[in-house]
């Protein structure tokens, strides 16, 4: 049954941690030169490594054992996981960071090399608390204690001017994804169709309701900023169109989706920031509330379920349909409770791959896909500074997969990626019982997904 009186859920969410840039959506590049040892020449463990982290905490590390001879090297790779300090009551530190690698695959040389003990990258908060510094090198000895190593130099911060050839290929071989994308790709011209492509953004934004208006309004301006980068990059128009504020009602809605007119060769994305609601049917996605007045009544003129607005966009003829929504789905009463901006590293000035970007926005395969921020029964969260935790995590997904380390890629790795990501970070949370405010319990907001 729908409570009428519930709409007023978005985020009451209180964070313990939340890993989200600030800024753009982009990795950390770094390299390093470290040991490990008693001081005595014959009982040092050199090392020299590149790290690439994500905004999502995940990140990946290659080690470089160098012989005497230019050829006489070895190469482990292993993935990165973020993690927090914490105190003698095991209650989190977050003025200090770490990235932890373990299980090493051998890339080149030797594989017993693979028997490695962890090694852990360590950040400090900077005194402003805006940002994390690279700051020490850990790893176990053979009693399983702490062992810090010894940072040779300088920790180098990369940039795209660094990522030379002699630079990648110290850790990287010709046949990897990194030095294609850099190097070894002839990016083809868009064909005929393909420069005859628009980009359609439908943007449907809840930004005046008191107690979300201001989230929203954040989605709204990163979104329409990230998709027009992407039509920048793709060297095609985009068209934005908008329904915000005083306009909201379903009337509006449905005039917008149908001036939009695509031909087979444009890609048409619908964003829907605001509440959203579940009722006792068979629908697994939720009903976009499309009141500007929440005094009044929910009424069924006043509302549309995603499903019905993907039909609508799917019958279109476009290559490429989005339909996404960031709200809850599901009713409940608690008071507000807005999250914390927490720091991440500094972002390295790296672009993206080209050829990634048109198989996912190019690809000569028709795509129509449907997401919305949380499962039946689940809030949605977010804040005015980042906006929702779902839409962020779901750009970032798109940044990461896009990037120079990854080939092949597909709307399946993006969007299982945004869904394990944004319950990974609201698992870190504490939520409102909705039945019960003064009650918190771990917060649950699972992304649900369809893809024709």
């Amino acid at each position: 049954m729908l409570q009428n009186n519930s709409m007023r859920l978005r985020y009451l969410i209180i964070v313990f941690f939340i890993s989200i840039s600030s800024t753009a959506f982009t990795q950390s590049l770094y390299e390093m030169a470290f040991h490990f040892g008693s001081g005595k020449k014959e009982d040092i463990a050199s090392y020299k490594a590149f790290y690439m982290l994500n905004d999502d905490g995940t990140g990946f590390m290659r080690i470089l054992f160098q012989g005497e001879k230019p050829e006489d090297r070895d190469i482990l790779d292993c993935e990165l996981t973020q993690g927090f300090a914490t105190d003698k009551n095991k209650n989190f530190d977050y003025s200090k960071m770490y990235y932890t690698g373990k299980n090493y695959i051998t890339v080149v040389g030797d594989t017993t090399l693979e028997s490695l003990p962890p090694i852990s990258f360590w950040f400090k908060l900077t005194p402003k608390g805006d940002e994390y510094k690279p700051w020490a090198v850990m790893t176990k000895d053979e009693n399983g204690k702490n062992l810090q190593g010894v940072i040779d130099g300088d920790i180098r911060q990369l940039e795209e001017k660094d990522l030379t050839k002699e630079l990648i290929l110290t850790y990287f071989t010709k046949d990897e994804e990194i030095y294609k994308n850099l190097f070894a790709v002839n990016t083809r011209p868009l064909s005929p169709e393909q420069k005859s492509s628009r980009m359609f953004l439908l943007t449907i934004i809840d930004t005046e309701d008191e107690h979300i208006g201001a989230d929203c309004e954040m989605d709204r301006k990163k979104q329409q900023a990230y998709f027009s980068k992407i039509a920048t990059k793709l060297d095609i128009p985009i068209v934005i169109k908008e329904v915000l504020g005083k306009e909201l009602n379903k009337t509006n809605v449905l005039n917008k989706i149908n001036e939009i007119a695509p031909t087979k060769s444009d890609i048409v994305i619908f964003y829907y920031s605001g509440h959203g609601y579940s009722r006792e049917d068979g629908r697994l996605f939720p009903y976009l509330d499309l009141r500007y007045d929440k005094d009044i009544p929910i009424r069924k003129e006043d509302e549309l379920n995603m499903e019905e607005i993907y039909e609508m966009i799917k019958n279109k003829p476009s290559r490429l349909n989005l339909v996404i929504s960031d709200c809850c789905n599901w009713h409940a009463n608690a008071s507000n409770a807005k999250s914390a901006n927490i720091a991440n590293t500094r972002p390295s000035s790296v672009g993206l791959s080209l050829e990634n970007i048109k198989a996912l926005f190019m690809n000569p395969n028709r795509t129509s896909l449907m997401i919305t921020a949380a499962s039946k029964g689940q809030v949605s969260a977010g804040n005015a500074l980042e906006g929702g935790i779902f839409t962020g995590q779901f750009r970032e997904s798109l940044q990461k997969f896009m990037g120079i380390n990854y080939e092949n890629i597909t709307w399946q790795q993006i969007t299982e990626n945004a869904q394990t990501q944004t319950t990974f970070i609201a698992s870190q949370s504490k939520c409102p019982n909705p039945n019960n405010p003064k009650e918190y319990n771990d917060c649950k907001q699972t992304p649900v997904f369809k893809m024709n």
